[in-house]
């Protein structure tokens, strides 16, 4: 289970000290947070999205459809929970050089 320490501004909980230290897990918190004002357009059935943006990408098209908002939110919460379960490798201390 992972202990969070933070939330963005939409209530993604995220891990701080490896959001300031890995840039793809900020760059995937930052485009979760930012779908998730669209989610809640598009879950509100207040009409659709024309103009979006994702991080420092913005598109402008027609409404994006619901399955394709959740094929990408689902895609990104996927990664974020991959990031936070990765660990580094063990660290070779010796090696045994053998002859057969």
């Amino acid at each position: 289970m992972v202990n969070y320490d933070a939330k963005t501004e939409n209530g993604i909980p995220y891990l701080s000290k490896l959001y300031t230290e890995n840039y793809e897990y900020e760059r995937v918190v930052t485009d979760l947070d930012s779908l998730a004002t669209t989610r809640k357009v598009l879950m509100s059935g207040s009409g659709g999205v024309t103009q979006y943006s994702l991080g420092s990408r913005s598109v402008t098209r027609q409404a994006m459809s619901a399955s394709e908002m959740l094929a990408m939110w689902d895609k990104l919460w996927a990664r974020k929970l991959e990031l936070e379960g990765t660990k580094k490798p063990r660290k070779a201390i010796g090696v045994v050089m053998r002859d057969w």
